[in-house]
Formats: C-alpha cells, structure tokens, sequence
C-alpha cells in the first residue's frame, strides 16, 4: 500500500535487524534466555532482507544468506531479496548494549573466528511474558564450546506453568523456571523477587575489552540494600570476569552458582571444565578462601530430567555487610594467547 503506518520511525526499530547477530554467539547458538529452547539457533528470517534495505544494513541481509546455505527459502526472501554482498560484519562493532524493558549487552573477540570468545548478559523485570527468574543471568562461548548455559524453557504443559503471579506461583517451582538453575546468586536459598526490575546501569566498550554493570538491587531487596553485577571481557578480549558485590542487610548465606554440561575437575580455588576436547578454567579471585563445590542439576520427571548438566557452586555461610566475588573464565588457548590478571578493581570505578 505504500506506506508502513509508521512502523519504521517508531524508537528502536531500526536496531531490529542487528538484534539477532548479536545475540548469536560463534558457534551459532543464541543466547536463549527466558522460555527459548535450550541451545537454540537462528531459523529463517526473511524480514532481514526487508530491513537490511529499509536501514542500509548489509549485515542484516548476510545473516540471512547464512542460514538460508541450510534451509530452504520460503516466498517473503525473493519477496524482500537483498543483493548478496561481502560484508562479513567486520564494520560492527564488537560489543552492543540494546536498551529497553529487557536490557542485554553482549561481548565477542572476533566476528569471523568460530572459536572466538563470547558472552551476553542481561537485565529486565522478572513479570515479563515467558520470564524467568533470571536477572543477571549470562551465557559463556569459546573455543567452538557453550560453556555456561541457559536450560531454557520445560514442558508449557506441566501444571501451574503460567502462574507466575506470587512469589509462590507455581512456576517459581520447577527447576529451569526458577533462580536456582541460572548463572545467577541466590540469597538465603531463596528465588528472586518476582516482581523485580533491573537495568544495566554501566556499558562500555574498548579495543582491548567490554563491560556491563547490572543493577540487581530489585531482585533481592529482602536480603541486600544493593547488589551488582559486572561482567568484563577483559585481558585483551581472552577472558571473561564476573564480579558481584552486595551491601547485605544482616548475616546472609550466598549461593554463586554456574551452569555446564562440561566436565568439571576441582583444584583448590578452581575448577577445570573440559569438554569436546577443550578446557575452561574458573579461578575464584574473591573471596580468598572460596571454594568450588559441584552440584546435580538433575531432575525428576514430569520436568526435564537436565541430564549431564551440573552446578558449579561457591557457598558463602554467615556473609556480613560488604561481600564481593569474583571469578575469573579463562578459556585454555594456545599459551601465547594466555595474560596474567592483574587486580580486582570495586565496580563504581570500572
């Protein structure tokens, strides 16, 4: 008819084709957070040629060519066809913060190398449709490998799936739904508030690294006067640091916990994860005298059993006041690629 009624001018629009790029990590799996699929990849979407064209980005057009080298093309590509060109993302930058309700921020090393690292986080409210209790939650590509995941949704069949109205709706119960299950702490062994709304408060992005503070704040507000979360891609793009702090309330038990289907070997204040022939090291940096344990994410049926998928867990009993930990995610590459970290620098001056 000529005209789109003015979808194209409404904020934050033209951002759409370039949401999907970045949220793919190297080995093509997505950053499947809330109720997506548990290693979820990208499917034919022909509205990329129709907004590679409408916002003169080339990028958007070349996702969609790669996808269509395994799938069939339906009739909207030669509707919408774009001209094939050599754009290869190399003009993108390496890191994006997209802004909104659910804010995500994610971080590569390279664009072109499958086994380059990369990590996304994100923010947002615990009410959103087909949410998770998942604020500050964040998946960890490198060397060809999804090491720390997102179990993603269960079975929308399972009883009291949609009741995520109270703190005890039934939801919060099953396993892939609830805070226990994600790359996220939980305070006194408890969920996070389900009506908590979070924001990255801090992005910034250099050649040498990239970084996210989320404010978590919300999320456990009966236990913490504040909490944050930073994620860094740091030591030249070669590893990736998560850093919480928490101004508790009163004595407070923490649970940091991961998320893997790795392999997992404890040596003092680290753990070695090694799968499909590769290794990740986990090192704790703070607190001193933390200590891994490894937990089963295994479940019982009616829900996903999580077969293989383990917890990688640091327990802090009787916590006071000011807490911080860290951990350091350092892929094994080839030894000339491997720095040593220098210091842990408070968030409020990253």
């Amino acid at each position: 008819m000529g005209t789109n009624f003015g979808l194209s001018q409404i904020k934050g629009f033209s951002e759409t084709g370039l949401f999907p790029i970045y949220m793919t990590g190297p080995n093509g799996y997505l950053f499947n957070f809330a109720d997506a699929g548990e290693f979820s990849q990208m499917g034919i979407n022909p509205h990329l040629f129709w907004l590679s064209e409408k916002f003169d980005q080339p990028e958007a057009a070349q996702s969609e060519y790669k996808i269509l080298t395994g799938h069939e093309a339906r009739p909207e590509d030669f509707i919408w066809y774009f001209p094939e060109t050599e754009s290869d993302y190399e003009s993108l930058p390496l890191d994006k913060l997209f802004r909104g309700p659910v804010s995500v921020a994610s971080f590569r090393s390279d664009w072109k190398d499958p086994n380059s690292l990369f990590v996304a986080v994100k923010a947002g409210y615990n009410q959103v449709n087909h949410g998770h209790l998942d604020l500050g939650n964040f998946v960890l590509d490198a060397l060809g490998v999804r090491w720390l995941c997102d179990l993603g949704k269960d079975n929308y069949n399972l009883p009291g799936y949609w009741a995520r109205q109270k703190q005890d709706g039934q939801r919060w119960n099953y396993y892939r739904l609830n805070s226990k299950s994600h790359n996220v702490p939980m305070l006194n062994g408890k969920n996070q508030d389900v009506f908590a709304v979070t924001e990255i408060i801090k992005f910034n992005s250099t050649e040498s690294q990239g970084f996210a503070i989320v404010d978590l704040t919300s999320a456990y507000q009966e236990f913490a006067v504040n909490v944050q979360r930073g994620i860094a891609l740091t030591q030249n793009r070669t590893a990736v640091l998560v850093q919480d702090e928490f101004k508790l309330k009163g004595s407070c038990r923490i649970d940091w916990g991961l998320t893997t289907d790795a392999e997992i070997l404890l040596q003092d204040n680290k753990a070695v994860l090694s799968k499909d022939g590769k290794k990740l090291i986990a090192e704790i940096l703070s607190p001193e005298n933390g200590q891994f344990i490894i937990e089963s994410a295994r479940q019982k049926p009616p829900e996903k059993t999580n077969k293989g998928v383990k917890r990688l867990i640091i327990s802090l009993k009787d916590q006071q006041k000011d807490v911080r930990i860290a951990v350091l995610l350092q892929p094994v590459w080839p030894k000339d690629k491997v720095l040593e970290f220098k210091e842990l620098i408070p968030l409020e001056k990253w």
